[in-house]
């Protein structure tokens, strides 16, 4: 397999060993070495089984790896790496329209707000996800050299042959007591070496070894050449907080943003042992759900208020303590002006299917139930809308016509949302579903 391969494979996908290819035709081959080092790590993994990255298991005598629900990019040894797609559907989507919706909804995550949101951008879904947030980086930094790269006035001292600056007597005695020509001086002098530069300097340096497409490595060249009298750091954690604010320096925050990403990583799943590449990965449904939030925050604050996360409210109390609290993904609250109840939202990345085919085969949960039961009678005091908000797909693209009745007061409807349409389009239909739904329950509208 070349250096620098990039495998591209859905959640829950299979991966094999390029040895035992042509007996699981169903999963994408690694070379022997690459799986064999994945192999160790699941089986060193001391996360639970719903936290786990890789599965390792037996399907018809062959030892395959799968997938579990996240999405994103693996860095393996010998510059191969795995590009981690969302599945919204039973088959395995078009990979650059599920990268191009991986995309859209990282945005809305706090560390990748970095990401730009132009339609030339988004033509760019044909690339991998290494290679487009390797191009993010130097999209930034050429942004950066247009505004202008900033020196820093920086402390030297050293044995010249002129006198400038101050005099180091002490030194000079011992350093020139016989050389009369020369002078132990300090001295300030503007240079480069400012620590945000330094940073940069380290994350190119770090993204040119796993890049291999020839015109992002030309962009790299070009800011190698600009740093290259730039020292690097040696523990980022450290160099990001001797940062100190300045409103000079504001062009500098995407590209440190992009360093940071690219140097800390932001995986809340870390697979020991490789260090030196950069692997970013994210549960789906936690993306999923931040995607949602933030649609709620941008699209319905002024007439509620929007409250994400809730914990106002645990499932039960021993001895005056709280136990098992319940978070619902979003809680919405009227304001004075807007009339209605308050409601709640939640936002789960599992594929379901439309109520034709009948519910008992539509794939929804009963502990989802159970957990949706629970929130409406702590946060709705068993009485208003609960809505379970579901991506869309081939065979899920309207929500169910009626509600599921916890009691004649309490219900709960099952929606979808189309990642395949654009944010406003897509933010547009999930209104109107949530007025045509308020106005069957005969209850006050609520968007």
């Amino acid at each position: 397999m070349p250096k620098g391969k990039v495998i591209t494979l859905f959640e829950h996908g299979y991966l094999v060993s390029e040895r035992d290819k042509d007996k699981a035709n169903y999963a994408r081959p690694l070379p022997e070495p690459a799986f064999r080092w994945l192999e160790q790590r699941c089986l060193k993994d001391k996360d639970t089984v719903d936290q786990r990255l890789l599965t390792l298991c037996v399907r018809a005598g062959v030892k395959v790896l799968q997938v579990k629900n996240y999405v994103g990019v693996l860095a393996l040894p010998k510059g191969i790496r795995i590009e981690i797609l969302p599945k919204t559907g039973k088959k395995d989507p078009d990979a650059g329209l599920s990268r191009t919706q991986l995309l859209m909804m990282l945005r809305t995550l706090k560390t990748f707000r970095c990401i730009a949101s132009t339609d030339t951008f988004i033509s760019t879904s044909k690339m991998t996800l290494p290679d487009i947030f390797v191009g993010q980086f130097i999209r930034s930094l050429q942004i950066l050299l247009k505004k202008g790269i900033k020196s820093d006035y920086l402390r030297q001292s050293k044995n010249s042959a002129w006198l400038k600056g101050k005099l180091l007597v002490s030194k000079q005695i011992k350093a020139n007591s016989i050389r009369r020509d020369r002078f132990f001086v300090e001295y300030d002098e503007y240079r480069v070496e400012r620590m945000e530069n330094r940073i940069l300097k380290t994350a190119v340096e770090k993204v040119y070894d796993e890049v291999y497409s020839p015109q992002l490595r030309l962009g790299l060249r070009k800011f190698r050449d600009l740093f290259e009298a730039v020292p690097m750091i040696s523990d980022p954690a450290i160099a990001f907080r001797s940062l100190v604010p300045d409103r000079h320096m504001q062009h500098y925050a995407l590209p440190l943003e992009w360093a940071k990403l690219i140097l800390n990583g932001n995986s809340p799943h870390c697979m020991s042992g490789n260090a030196e590449a950069v692997s970013l990965l994210f549960p789906a449904e936690a993306v999923f759900e931040a995607f949602i939030s933030q649609w709620m925050r941008h699209h319905m604050s002024d007439d509620w208020g929007i409250k994400c996360q809730a914990r106002q409210h645990s499932l039960t109390y021993y001895n005056d303590k709280n136990f098992f609290q319940l978070r619902p993904d979003i809680l919405l609250v009227p304001k004075p002006h807007t009339q209605g109840l308050p409601q709640i939202c939640d936002a789960k990345w599992k594929i379901i299917s439309s109520e034709d085919g009948g519910i008992k085969k539509a794939g929804l949960s009963q502990g989802d139930f159970y957990q949706m039961y629970a929130y409406g009678m702590k946060y709705l005091n068993g009485k208003g809308n609960i809505f379970l908000i579901y991506p869309a797909h081939e065979g899920f693209k309207k929500p169910y016509q009626s509600s599921f009745m916890f009691n004649s007061e309490l219900r709960l409807w099952v929606v979808p949302f189309d990642l395949k349409k654009s944010i406003q389009d897509s933010g547009k239909i999930l209104r109107q579903y949530f007025a045509e739904i308020s106005e069957s329950a005969g209850a006050e509208r609520i968007v």
